[in-house]
């Protein structure tokens, strides 16, 4: 037999995806989770607990598999039927209703996100997307089709968008503005009154807006949640979304995109026709969940959703009542959104801290605490803090980080200085 020397392979494997990987979230995270010691403290928050679902949807699905709707292929469009329930589903909010044929399945949000782009792609085209937002590595995908350009914050206004930023970033080549609503990992939402001002300014750029909701039904502020599509009567509206956030079943990779059209526009300009297209040569969501998705949509009880929105609120307060005790971290505003508080660290505060993603390194490896770093979503010097956790293990992270932060750091008394009103 030949050994492996004496041949001269034709293939090797491709670095194709190398530079998105090493700067992937799940590279980040499995990076600092591998700095922890498993034989020290416990490592919070915990990875390897089972997040509990609705159990509507648990049953939908196995009725699902009983019944047998889910063995066949699905049109890769998406099963009929799981698009009308997500048409149904988002109309409760709108005026100018969606039929399921505005509507596609896809392999969660991420796929959805990553269709947007594809079906709109052109020569010399570019996009707005906010910093901070998408994960690196979703960004270095689009990067590889057309321009990226970053669009700012005001944090100092709850993290609203910074239209003059807008303004210097768009040009004739700019076709559309990707919005996170609610924002990861900010934790804020749009208000209507913001949300019918950014309509109005993308109509006068002539540009569409994309508008990723995942996280829309984990809503705890006093205002209610407003979707995109309310103002595709002033410009042409895309919205992704899917069950992965608000039914916490990310393994289950069942997401959509909707098209909220303006008199047509996405007919004549062949936006309809390009996703179908796009969609006959990508993969599809599992048969099975999208069959229990017309259940899922219309029968979870709103207790579910109630309870959920309760106790991210309760931790949100929690977290956020410790982060003012710790005065080298700048916490702008309690989210009122998501599972996550973030924060700006400034290195010179620190002994010996570089930056966020030193910051994190060491906190694992000292603490047993995973933070995640904010250059992963694009903000460099920011940190995202998981909130999702039991009050005991929350007050145990949260002292841990105070811990470590006193440990590092130059400045030994809280700051007085006043961040959005509060001391």
């Amino acid at each position: 037999m030949a050994s492996n020397g004496c041949v001269d392979w034709q293939f090797s494997g491709s670095d194709a995806a190398g530079n998105a990987a090493l700067a992937s979230l799940g590279t980040y995270s499995s990076e600092i989770f591998g700095l922890c010691d498993p034989q020290g403290k416990p490592i919070l928050p915990p990875l390897s607990e089972e997040a509990e679902t609705s159990l509507t949807a648990e049953k939908a699905v196995v009725q699902a598999v009983l019944c047998g709707k889910g063995n066949a292929y699905a049109p890769s469009i998406g099963l009929p039927v799981a698009k009308r329930a997500v048409a149904d589903y988002l109309n409760r909010d709108l005026d100018n209703k969606l039929t399921g044929d505005d509507v596609f399945m896809t392999v969660g949000c991420k796929q959805a996100i990553e269709l947007a782009v594809n079906i709109l792609v052109k020569p010399e085209a570019n996009i707005l997307l906010p910093r901070p937002g998408f994960p690196w590595d979703m960004v270095h995908s689009i990067y590889k089709k057309l321009e990226v350009r970053r669009y700012e914050f005001i944090p100092e206004k709850d993290f609203e968008i910074d239209f003059d930023s807008v303004r210097a970033m768009a040009d004739e080549n700019t076709f559309a503005i990707f919005i996170i609503n609610p924002h990861n990992p900010n934790g804020n939402y749009y208000t209507e009154a913001h949300l019918k001002q950014l309509a109005t300014l993308a109509r006068e750029l002539g540009i569409m807006v994309v508008s990723d909701e995942v996280y829309r039904w984990t809503v705890f502020g006093s205002n209610p949640f407003v979707p995109m599509g309310k103002f595709s009567s002033i410009v042409p509206v895309v919205t992704v979304g899917s069950i992965s956030k608000g039914w916490i079943v990310p393994g289950w990779r069942t997401g959509w995109l909707a098209l909220h059209d303006l008199n047509g526009v996405f007919k004549t300009t062949k936006v309809l026709k390009a996703a179908k297209e796009y969609l006959e040569i990508s993969s599809k969501p599992a048969t099975v969940i999208q069959a229990a998705i017309p259940t899922i949509l219309e029968k979870t009880p709103q207790e579910y959703f109630d309870k959920r929105q309760s106790f991210l609120k309760d931790k949100v307060d929690f977290g956020y009542s410790k982060l003012k005790l710790i005065p080298t971290l700048t916490c702008y505003m309690k989210t009122e959104a998501c599972t996550f508080l973030w924060t700006k660290l400034d290195p010179l505060d620190f002994v010996d801290i570089e930056d966020d993603h030193d910051f994190c390194r060491k906190l694992a490896k000292e603490e047993n605490v995973i933070v995640l770093p904010g250059i992963a979503f694009g903000q460099k010097n920011w940190l995202r803090h998981s909130i999702d956790m039991e009050t005991p293990r929350l007050e145990d992270a949260f002292e841990r980080l105070k811990s470590f932060c006193d440990r590092h750091s130059i400045i030994t008394e809280p700051s007085l200085k006043d961040v959005n009103g509060v001391n």
